[in-house]
């Protein structure tokens, strides 16, 4: 019995806000998501961590808009509860296929039941490091509100490598949002300063870099192969 969904709303904010420093790998993130699913039951945004929808499109919006999608095959790593994809269904619908791709089987079955499944999209729990994809099997991929937690005991070496192998297995590029230094006063996130990380990419991934930096909390950053 979840007595989580008789506290007021206000004081489900304040529960929502825990989280911890770090995790020890991708999988206990994963399960982090899993136990926030069924304590927030009914209140997307804030099993999401975001304080409202309007916030979580403006991240789309910004990420979306850095790509052509007519005909793209379309990664979305990191799907939570598959919400992008119903912002490209309703923006950007001339897209070939979407995949969403997550670690949290409460995320995918959520994404599921939400958004449903067809020829043209699914949603898998997958881990794209113990199961990579092939080179370029996709077009365009996005990796949005994902990187902002310390995982394992090297995060910015987890991060990166999950941005090399995510540059790897799409064809025309990908966009990801991160968190800026000291725009909140949140001890628990994981933040990248936005400058430091578009020259990463440069020097790693691509020369071609989009830096979208707004003043917000969060980034995006765009990196192209082509």
């Amino acid at each position: 019995m979840n007595l989580f969904r008789f506290l007021p709303k206000r004081l489900k904010r304040r529960a929502s806000r825990f989280r911890p420093k770090s995790f020890p790998d991708h999988y206990a993130y994963a399960a982090f998501f899993d136990v926030r699913s069924r304590l927030f039951a009914g209140d997307d945004m804030m099993i999401l961590e975001y304080p409202d929808q309007a916030t979580q499109e403006l991240l789309f919006q910004r990420a979306v808009e850095k790509f052509d999608l007519t005909g793209k095959k379309i990664i979305d790593l990191g799907c939570g509860l598959g919400y992008l994809k119903g912002y490209l269904d309703k923006r950007a619908p001339n897209y070939h296929s979407y995949l969403g791709v997550d670690l949290s089987e409460e995320m995918v079955r959520g994404a599921r039941k939400r958004f449903g499944e067809n020829e043209r999209a699914r949603f898998v729990k997958r881990d794209i490091l113990a199961e990579p994809f092939s080179e370029n099997e996709f077009d365009v991929g996005f990796l949005i509100s994902v990187l902002g937690y310390r995982i394992g005991a090297d995060p910015e070496g987890y991060m990166k490598t999950l941005l090399r192998e995510f540059f790897r297995i799409n064809k025309v590029g990908i966009a990801f949002t991160h968190l800026a230094p000291g725009r909140r006063a949140d001890p628990t996130d994981f933040t990248y300063p936005p400058e430091a990380m578009a020259a990463w990419c440069r020097k790693e991934l691509s020369e071609k870099v989009v830096l979208d930096d707004w003043g917000g909390v969060s980034y995006v950053v765009a990196v192209y192969k082509e």
